[in-house]
């Protein structure tokens, strides 16, 4: 017998997380880490692909659509670039590159997560 998707008890335990921590904790947990994530490896990864439409299904079972919408226009978001925190300057340099190759990821997956998550 195979054990169920990884993703079966992650949105168990986000129910969970939301009965004992509220709404907010249990969203940044499920969509934020968990769906953000799966949404990345399933680029590489055709069985987790496939299983999209399945994890999808029980995100929107646990959450209202406003609840999500909220949600993703905050996700992920990160603090303004301080350059000031460096000495040196290249390596603030060399930060900054890194931090903007990430916040670009990061919005590209945020974006994939809105359309699967929100569309009709």
């Amino acid at each position: 017998m195979n054990p169920p998707p990884l993703w079966i008890e992650q949105c168990r335990a986000a129910r969970r997380i939301a009965a004992d921590f509220g709404t907010d904790k249990a969203l940044s947990y499920l969509v934020g880490e968990k769906f953000i994530n799966f949404l990345e490896e399933a680029d590489t990864n055709g069985e987790l692909r496939a299983a999209i439409p399945g994890f999808v299904a029980d995100i929107k079972d646990i959450f209202a659509p406003s609840q999500l919408a909220a949600y993703l226009d905050i996700a992920r978001r990160t603090e303004r670039f301080d350059p000031t925190l460096y000495d040196d300057p290249e390596e603030a340099e060399v930060e900054r590159r890194r931090e903007l190759r990430q916040s670009a990821s990061d919005l590209l997956l945020v974006e994939r997560a809105r359309e699967w998550l929100l569309e009709e």
